[in-house]
């Protein structure tokens, strides 16, 4: 569907959405979440947006194993499938264009919510720009046993891409993603940039697992929004892994808006010479007796920046809150620097919260050991590293969990 074809409110809300881009800078290093990354180098306002795909119907897949997948190649939707089971009580995978008139209460909703909070340019950008993306939306009450997988393979050389991604369940609804973020091509040449947004909504009872992998080619940039309403009694389990792109500013927002909610936010990343990687989280908790737990781990090679910024932030009525924040970090050569800074923002006495913050080496001690086994040096390292990010990998579907230790053996060897 192209812009002139959508709906008169997506048109009205693209408009506002400009307005504020127009009325907007881009962030500097004056703002406590920028303070650590400045884009003011990064040319931004020379990135063109990408235009959405002429209408299309994707090609019918085999989901096979899965529950269903959406696959694109830039802002074309390529290929599309959902297991017959699924598909007949009410599950819908669809490109965002064709699901805008579809579910036009649920989504005009979620699109006002997000422009009306939305406090950067980057924001202001993606809606007003937001070139393609899918929805996932599963009934009330159904329970789905295999993961969606959503594969996203962006480029264009010079060009602003802006994929939105939506997840809403249902009350009592259950279902897993896997969303693959890549680059095609000579990816070491690509020059894309990613402006990214993921929303998900949970409704009561509802539970939601979703892995997230970010591997854009060396030279792109990389921003990416990903925000999530987790109703009463709901469970979010979100995994995010970043090892692409020269540039990563992520920011992972919980809001906890149901009694009993409860939201598991993980992450793991990899950093190499040459890579600024910034990465926020928030658990947002609003409402009483929500339980949140944020656990990031990083490794960080000689000549990679690392920045990790993580937040609970605690409403005045949300008694009885239980969250902890962590984050660890593997220095793994000369000249590398993380930073890690966990907050706390409480506004209610009756809460049980707490942070923690390691940045360290490998233990050269257990190194010795290895290599006094028979192993070489190299072998040595790499088992220590990837059994320090194997525990967040342990519920991981398979596919995912071997792609992401296969990326970081592959930027082991090329360190070595």
């Amino acid at each position: 569907m192209s812009r002139t074809a959508e709906p008169l409110w997506m048109k009205s809300l693209r408009a506002e959405a400009q307005k504020r881009f127009a009325a907007m800078a881009w962030p500097t290093t004056s703002e406590e979440g920028w303070r650590r990354t400045d884009v003011s180098r990064l040319g931004l306002d020379s990135f063109a947006a990408v235009e959405p795909a002429k209408p299309a119907c994707p090609r019918e897949g085999d989901p096979g194993t899965t529950a269903g997948f959406i696959r694109f190649d830039a802002t074309r939707c390529t290929e599309a499938a959902i297991a017959p089971e699924w598909g007949a009580q009410g599950v819908r995978l669809v490109p965002m264009d064709l699901a805008l008139e579809e579910f036009e209460t649920q989504l005009h909703e979620m699109f006002k919510n997000a422009l009306d909070s939305a406090d950067n340019r980057f924001l202001a950008w993606h809606y007003a720009t937001w070139s393609h993306g899918a929805l996932l939306w599963v009934p009330a009450g159904v329970e789905v046993r295999e993961p969606f997988l959503i594969d996203m393979d962006e480029h264009g050389q010079g060009s602003m891409s802006a994929p939105h991604i939506a997840v809403i369940l249902g009350q009592g609804a259950h279902a897993s993603v896997v969303q693959r973020t890549t680059s095609s091509g000579d990816a070491a040449g690509d020059g894309l940039l990613s402006n990214a947004v993921v929303d998900l909504r949970l409704g009561d009872a509802a539970g939601l697992i979703y892995h997230e992998v970010q591997e854009l080619g060396s030279r792109s940039l990389s921003f990416r929004h990903t925000r999530a309403e987790v109703g009463r009694d709901a469970s979010l389990r979100h995994c995010a892994a970043e090892f692409g792109s020269r540039l990563v500013k992520t920011r992972t927002e919980c809001n906890l808006v149901g009694p009993g909610a409860e939201a598991f936010l993980d992450g793991i990343y990899y950093c190499t010479k040459g890579q600024h990687m910034d990465l926020r989280t928030v658990q947002n908790h609003r409402s009483p007796k929500a339980t949140s737990r944020a656990y990031y781990k990083g490794a960080v090679a000689g000549g990679g920046r690392t920045v990790f910024q993580g937040l609970i932030e605690v409403a005045e009525g949300a008694s009885g809150t239980d969250a902890y924040l962590t984050n660890r970090n593997l220095i793994l050569g000369e000249a590398a620097r993380s930073d890690s800074i966990p907050t706390l923002r409480i506004g209610n006495n009756d809460v049980k919260c707490s942070h923690g913050s390691t940045t360290g080496k490998l233990n050269a001690e257990e190194l010795f050991y290895l290599e006094s086994r028979g192993y070489s040096a190299a072998d040595a390292r790499e088992m220590l590293v990837v059994g320090y990010f194997e525990d967040l990998l342990t519920t991981a579907p398979e596919s995912y969990r071997e792609d992401a230790l296969t990326s970081i053996r592959d930027r082991l060897r090329g360190a070595a």
